[in-house]
Formats: C-alpha cells, structure tokens, sequence
C-alpha cells in the first residue's frame, strides 16, 4: 500500500503520492490546483524574490521564464519566495510565498551552474531545492517593491517603467482566485499597484536580468 505525504501549500494541506510516476512538475502542479481550489486567500500566479525584506514579483502564465529568472536572482543573493505562486494579503497587499523547490529545465539547470543535467535529458523539469542554488527561503508575508513583468528574447537585458495601470492589470491577470473575493480583490491589487514599483525586464540573459532585479531600490519610498 502506497504512502501519501503532504504538502503545505500556502496554507492547503495537500495530499500526494510519495512514489507515484508522475514528474515533479505534474505533482506540484496538481497540489496547486487544488490548492487553488480550497485556499480562502487570493493567489497569483507569480515567481517571486526578495531583499532587504522587500519583495519582487513576476506575475505571468507559465513559459514566461518566471522560475529561470527566479533561480538567477537567488543565484545572486536574494531570498527566495516561490517561482510559482504567492498569497497577497488582502488587508495589507503584502505577499506569502510558496516556497517549493525551483522547477527548471536541463537548459536552465546549466545556466545556473549546477550539477547533474545532461544535453539529452529533454525538456523535463527538474525540483531543484533552493539551497542547491545557494539560496534562504523568505518565510512569512513581505511587502512589495517592485512587480516586473517579463519579456523574453530581447537583443539586450533593459529595465523599462511600467504604468501603475498596467501594474494592476498585470496583477489582475496573474490572480488565480479572484472571483471569490470581488471588490477586495480588486482593491488589494490597486494597493500593490500603487505602492510598489512596475518594471518591463526585457530579457537576452538571465544572469544580467537578475543582476538588474538585484540593483532595483529597496527602500520605501
């Protein structure tokens, strides 16, 4: 008889197999879902670092290179929150990560550094813990500094103002949850928007994108 371990994900206790074949991407993608599903807080799709106890997010749709760029900025000294999902307090519009480990790809896993990837491996992800990557988990709710938006296959690594407007639609966009919560969604959201930074990272290197994350400032404003 097979075990379940669980995982804590932003809260949600969930249940899954302790030796099933599904990968580790199809694992921690479905305890999202279903952590999706039963959380009572508002969730974004979104990577996201820290420094100086002060936050970066990355919201956007899987593909946008949230977990490379996310592995880069760890890589250069800042605390790690999730590569994958936040929790954003609707009272006070700071953010809690889900602190799994890195999923990344063979191609990443070179980029970083690390051990153990091989050219034919595929395009399989690998969960590679944050201490792997030299890295400390941010634990607890932080605010926001800066939210980047991110665009791959640029010619050169810029930082480009984003719009406050275009801030809260990125935010909107990323939420997974929003329907539940209404207004307050929609008012914590205008809350990031409008205290926090926006930022397009366009990116050609990732070690130069996270090297221009880690030189945003830090200190409220």
């Amino acid at each position: 008889m097979s075990m379940a371990r669980v995982l804590d994900v932003l809260g949600v206790q969930v249940e899954v197999p302790a030796d099933g074949d599904g990968s580790p991407e199809a694992v921690y993608g479905a305890a999202a879902l279903i952590a999706i599903e039963r959380s009572t807080r508002l969730l974004l799709h979104a990577g996201a670092v820290a420094l100086d106890g002060r936050a970066v997010l990355f919201p956007g749709a899987s593909g946008t290179g949230k977990s490379t760029t996310v592995a880069a900025c760890v890589r250069r000294g800042l605390g790690y929150l999730s590569d994958e999902m936040v929790a954003l307090d609707l009272r006070t519009g700071a953010v809690e990560g889900w602190a799994r480990p890195v999923m990344l790809t063979p191609w990443a896993i070179r980029t970083m550094g690390l051990p153990g990837s091989r050219p034919d491996e595929g395009d399989g992800k690998a969960a590679v813990p944050c201490d792997a990557l030299g890295g400390a988990v941010v634990a607890g709710a932080v605010p926001v500094a800066h939210v980047v938006g991110l665009r791959r296959g640029g010619a050169e690594t810029t930082l480009t103002p984003m719009p406050a407007g275009e801030v809260l639609a990125q935010l909107l966009a990323a939420s997974f949850n929003h329907y539940r919560h209404g207004a307050a969604a929609w008012e914590a959201a205008a809350v990031v928007a409008g205290q926090a930074r926006g930022w397009w990272l366009d990116v050609a290197d990732v070690h130069a994108a996270a090297e221009a994350v880690a030189g945003l400032p830090y200190s409220p404003a």
